[in-house]
């Protein structure tokens, strides 16, 4: 049992350093908003460009992953641009295909800006492990939020019929209040994501 527990407590121990053990002053990096991305039309994009008035939220996506696409009508929800919270999605590795994210937006009607983090140079900085993961941070940077997007996915290949517990929305929700989410972290479950 020690060595069982032992052993996640290793494995969390990356995750846990990224959300700074719950530190609500832990940042995402300047140089990090200072990244250039090419969006899914090609068209190079400053990330810090994109900002929300009042936070940012970081989705990170693949069209391939089961997991994204199961949550495709939620992310068709969140607006293009000009809103307080600003949501973007950010498709890492070489290996996606422009024209593949452009077919999973217009697919499922996905409107918010979609960026091609082909170094994983961002989902490194935010210590991201599969997809879909979110990271939502203040107008400062400073996180509010990482993990699922709720408790539908219970692990790799099972899930619950409903979601019970939104995650994601309760963060939303409170950052629009200007508080924060009981829940600051949570594991996200997903497809792993091929960033070294």
């Amino acid at each position: 049992m020690l060595r069982g527990c032992a052993g996640a407590v290793v494995r969390m121990l990356p995750w846990l350093v990224a959300m700074g053990c719950g530190n609500a002053d832990h940042a995402l990096s300047t140089s990090v908003w200072d990244l250039r991305l090419p969006d899914a039309e090609g068209k190079e994009v400053r990330l810090g460009d994109l900002r929300g008035e009042q936070g940012t939220l970081l989705l990170v996506l693949s069209p391939d992953c089961p997991m994204c696409m199961n949550y495709a009508g939620l992310l068709a929800e969140f607006p293009a641009q000009g809103e307080a919270v600003q949501a973007i999605g950010l498709f890492p590795t070489e290996f996606i295909p422009t024209d593949s994210v452009r077919a999973f937006a217009r697919r499922y009607g996905i409107g918010m800006p979609l960026l091609m983090d082909t170094n994983c140079a961002v989902v490194n900085a935010l210590n991201a492990t599969v997809t879909p993961e979110a990271f939502l941070v203040d107008a400062e940077g400073r996180y509010v939020y990482r993990g699922a997007i709720d408790d539908w996915a219970v692990r790799a290949g099972r899930k619950k019929v409903k979601a019970t517990k939104h995650y994601l929305q309760d963060a939303l929700a409170a950052m629009r209040n200007g508080e924060l989410p009981e829940q600051r972290a949570v594991q996200a479950v997903g497809c792993v994501l091929e960033c070294e």
